[in-house]
């Protein structure tokens, strides 16, 4: 598959040719390298769909569990 984005701010291309020079890769194998492990992983969207909205009560539980492990 050939891609081509049309319109990237030029900050963006700018970052992704320092990460791509800093990791020792051409900007396209860079990107080839993000893109494959984005793919790799499941969206928020494919995440979210078998679950239900989580309600306050819940978010509040794990709120708390989570400020009691980082006081240990």
């Amino acid at each position: 598959m050939d891609l081509n984005i049309k319109d990237l701010d030029d900050d963006v291309g700018r970052r992704l040719r320092e990460q791509a020079k800093a990791a020792g890769l051409s900007v396209q194998q860079h990107l080839r390298n993000e893109l494959t492990r984005i793919a790799s992983r499941l969206s928020p969207a494919e995440l979210s769909g078998d679950y239900p909205p989580m309600d306050r009560s819940e978010f509040e539980s794990i709120r708390q569990q989570l400020r009691d492990l980082d006081a240990q």
